[in-house]
């Protein structure tokens, strides 16, 4: 039986919900935007495997997501290692994609509803219409 792979939205969304309530973490400058997550236990939570999800944080979001502030400097989503962290989540910049992704997902659903009412609505009349041509 093969293991289900999540969404960007629902890795992002586990991750978010999990670590929020220990941020700001104390410590160094590293240690108060970036957060140490236990990869397998999100990935338990998920019902993925904890390699799939290494890989999906390290080679998918954090290449889509990362951007250069400098010559040699960057701002990542994740990083195996940072300073003394290991796979360490942006938990601000984390929360800002996933406001972005939300806002979207509230787009979609809105607009999804509008279109199953207007069907609905369409399929009404011409129900009522061909009941009243009998």
């Amino acid at each position: 039986m093969s293991k289900r792979i999540p969404t960007e939205r629902q890795v992002l969304r586990c991750i978010y919900d999990a670590y929020e309530p220990f941020f700001p973490v104390e410590g160094s400058n590293i240690g108060k935007v970036m957060v140490a997550i236990d990869i397998e236990a999100v990935a338990k939570k998920l019902g993925t495997d904890k390699h799939v999800l290494f890989g999906y944080l390290y080679y998918h979001l954090d290449h889509k997501y990362r951007y250069q502030t400098g010559e040699n400097s960057y701002v990542h989503l994740f990083a195996p290692k940072a300073g003394e962290l290991r796979h360490a989540i942006n938990l601000p910049y984390l929360a800002a994609i996933l406001a972005g992704q939300d806002q979207e997902h509230s787009k979609f659903a809105w607009s999804l509803g509008v279109s199953l009412v207007a069907l609905a609505l369409s399929v009404g009349a011409i129900i009522a219409q061909v009941v009243s041509s009998q």
